[in-house]
């Protein structure tokens, strides 16, 4: 085959798969400052993080649920959210501390900033979507 067939063909590749939509994603995206700046992090559907040491745990149901918790722990994150981004149909809840215990702050809606009550305070965090 030349060399001008091969050019042509992948070019016509490259157009075809640009022109395939983008696969949506559904979760939440929890970002170390204000306006979605800093570190980021995404916690998929039904994904726990606990913001202390220890060995994080996958999906634990094998039956290709995709709806499977899986917890996540990341003590780098404790006392660092500051906004978070959610696609549609997914609530993020923060705790204040972990084990689902202190103060509560739900939302189905994304936040440039949590505000100065939440402003680095959150230690556990679990993203839910339908």
């Amino acid at each position: 085959m030349s060399v001008l067939y091969n050019l042509a063909r992948y070019a016509f590749l490259a157009v075809s798969f640009a022109s395939l939509p983008a696969i949506a994603f559904a979760g939440c995206r929890i970002f170390e400052h204000r306006d979605y700046g800093g570190a980021g992090y995404t916690l998929d559907n039904l994904e726990r993080m606990i913001m202390v040491d220890g060995e994080s745990l996958g999906c634990s149901v094998s039956h290709g649920n995709s709806d499977c918790p899986s917890t996540t722990y990341d003590s780098s994150w404790n006392d660092h959210i500051s906004s978070f981004r959610l696609t549609r149909g997914c609530t993020l809840t923060l705790w204040e501390h972990i084990n689902e215990k202190g103060a509560r702050f739900r939302s189905d809606r994304s936040y440039t900033y949590v505000g100065s009550r939440w402003n680095d305070e959150a230690s556990e965090a679990l993203c839910t979507c339908n």
